[in-house]
Parts: structure tokens; sequence; C-alpha cells
């Protein structure tokens, strides 16, 4: 057995051990942290629960096998209306979560977009309103990348399978915002600090590389 092949078998049985695998092995889950840097809540619907340097932590699900509604080559146009996919986030005791039972959760990809940015965006606009009756508008995470270099040019427009490199996306501060409706609003804006797959995804990735390895000994 080569040295590969151990590899591979490692990650494998680590996804075994922690979770089993997805029934729908085209979801990919990533697991995000993030740090408020911004907070406007003049009309306290957040109940001054959210404060600059809070933490926040959750996840972002998403179908790979979701057809792309944009006709150009490098934009992709994902719209998910399926549970699981959506975001789910905790910060300051609150839950913010694409609702279940309404999902409308886009995933857009712009690869080399007319030779000005790379872009990775996600917004679910149905979300469950807060405990206190507060409705979110939209949860949105937006990478830009002007080097053009976040994404390889080979993947085009496609979803991608695992979870964004942070430090490969140069501008737009790892743009994380959370806005809620009312008179006068409120809103919450957080810069990404870290996105890895989790180990249900790491899990489908392995054997994706199984699979590749048997097809290159075939």
């Amino acid at each position: 057995m080569t040295k590969t092949h151990i590899l591979i078998l490692a990650v494998v049985m680590c996804g075994l051990f922690f979770c089993a695998p997805r029934a729908d092995a085209a979801l990919v889950t990533i697991s995000i942290t993030a740090e408020v840097t911004n907070v406007y809540d003049t009309g306290a619907l957040l109940e001054e629960r959210i404060n600059v340097g809070d933490i926040i932590t959750g996840t972002y699900t998403y179908d790979t096998s979701t057809p792309d509604l944009d006709p150009r080559i490098n934009v992709g146009c994902y719209r998910q209306y399926e549970p699981p996919c959506g975001v789910s986030l905790n910060v300051g005791g609150f839950v913010f979560r694409t609702d279940p039972d309404n999902v409308d959760f886009l995933f857009e990809i712009r690869n080399n977009f007319r030779a000005l940015y790379d872009r990775y965006k996600l917004i679910s606009e149905n979300n469950l309103p807060l405990p206190n009756s507060t409705q979110i508008l939209y949860i949105r995470f937006s990478l830009i990348d002007d080097s053009m270099n976040a994404l390889p040019d080979e993947a085009g427009d496609a979803l991608p399978t695992t979870a964004p490199v942070l430090d490969d996306w140069l501008i737009g501060a790892y743009n994380l915002t959370v806005v809620c409706r009312g008179a006068p609003g409120a809103y919450f804006k957080g810069r990404l600090t870290s996105a890895i797959p989790e180990p249900a995804t790491i899990l489908l990735l392995a054997f994706g590389g199984l699979a590749l390895l048997r097809k290159r000994k075939a």
C-alpha cells in the first residue's frame, strides 16, 4: 500500500469515527467562525446582546448537484430550495437560521468575471424570526478577490466541494452580514476567521479520492 493510499484511508477512518456519511452525497457542510466587527441596533431589536468582538459560530450547507441557472460560462447561480441547505449562525445567545420549511438560499460563483475579480457569495433570504419576533431580512456571506487567483481557472463556475481558503481572498474583509427587518432596523457584520469542512464532507472527499485512484489504476 502506497503512502497516498494510507493517507486517504486515514482520512476515511477519521470521517467514519466522527460521524456517519450523509444520505445525500452531494451535500457539503462548512463550519465557520467569525468576529463581530460592526453593530447597528438603535431600535434594540437585538436586545444589546451582540457587540463588537463577539464570536460568531455556525455552518452553511449546500447541494453540489444543484443546477446552474446562469448561462454565462464564468458565472454560477445556484438557488437551493430544500433543507438542510442554508445557514445557521450562533452569537449573543441568538440563532440566525434559514427557515427549513421555506428555504431560499443562493450560492453564486464568479470566476475571473470580466477579467476583474473572483467572488464567492451566499445569501439566505427566508429565515426564522428571533424569539422576540424580530424578522431576519437576509444573511449574507461574500468573499471577493481582485487578483483572480482565489478560484482555480479550471474550476470554472462550478460549486466548490470544500471550504474557501480565506487567505486567498484579498479584499472584502471576509464579509459576513446579517440584516434585521424593522423600523429603523438592525444589522451586524463580521470578519470570517475560519472555514473548514465538517467531517462528513471530508469523508465525501476521501471517497472521491479513492474512486479517482481506482480509475487511474484501471
